[in-house]
């Protein structure tokens, strides 16, 4: 009884669904980025990969269509559109999030559901608003207005001093599989790189103990008896 008692005392603690703890993801790094239209930015840490793509409202009609992701080391993400074409320099912020001339749009898919905590960015330009929208399952922005993507989150930056802002993500309270962030939709001078996305992956549900542990104490008691007819 003493093994079996040890052995369900240890398939309980394995049983017990362990704290999702919150993911610090950076996007300050990864000089060999290749900017092309289309071209992602994957990182994955702590077993939860995220994937970054850009887009701009340079389609027909004003429709997203597929931009190209920037990546300065020590600064963050930012959009190069067709207009800016690819490589654009610094220069008027031209290789930032904004939305001057087009909206830039940049798109992180998760490998598994996630809850948003908190987005870090860098602001140029003296403003850095953003309209964000999230959800669940899969989703492109490719062809897609922004007034067609739902109602946005805005965060209305209140400081015209450039430097990092952290962003509370507390106002998307569900669990998603991608966040979408533009420089503020229906403005033109807001720009801003995103250094660090931080989440918490979902933790998976874990069967009920009690039927596990009702089985362990039939078994044990088998073992019990077996145990005994053979001392006998």
């Amino acid at each position: 009884m003493t093994r079996f008692n040890r052995f369900a005392a240890l398939l309980g603690v394995a049983l017990v669904s362990t704290q999702a703890h919150a993911v610090d993801v950076s996007f300050t790094s990864g000089a060999g980025l290749a900017q092309s239209y289309g071209n992602t930015y994957t990182a994955t840490t702590d077993g939860l990969t995220v994937s970054a793509s850009a887009w701009s409202s340079t389609g027909r009609a004003n429709q997203f269509a597929q931009a190209a992701l920037t990546l300065t080391p020590g600064v963050g993400l930012g959009v190069c559109s067709s207009q800016e074409k690819v490589g654009c320099t610094a220069k008027n912020f031209a290789d930032a999030l904004g939305n001057k001339g087009a909206d830039d749009l940049i798109l992180f898919t998760f490998s598994s559901a996630v809850t948003l905590q908190s987005l870090s960015m860098i602001q140029f330009g003296g403003d850095s608003d953003l309209s964000l929208w999230a959800g669940a399952g899969a989703f492109s922005p490719a062809g897609l207005k922004a007034g067609q993507m739902g109602t946005a989150t805005l965060y209305d930056n209140t400081s015209n001093v450039d430097g990092i802002r952290d962003v509370n993500l507390a106002s998307f309270t569900g669990s998603y599989d991608w966040l979408a962030v533009a420089a503020r939709i229906g403005q033109n001078d807001d720009f801003a790189k995103l250094r660090a996305l931080t989440i918490t992956p979902v933790a998976q549900p874990v069967p009920d103990a009690a039927p596990w542990m009702t089985m362990l104490a039939g078994l044990g008691l088998v073992g019990f008896r077996v145990s005994r007819r053979r001392q006998i």
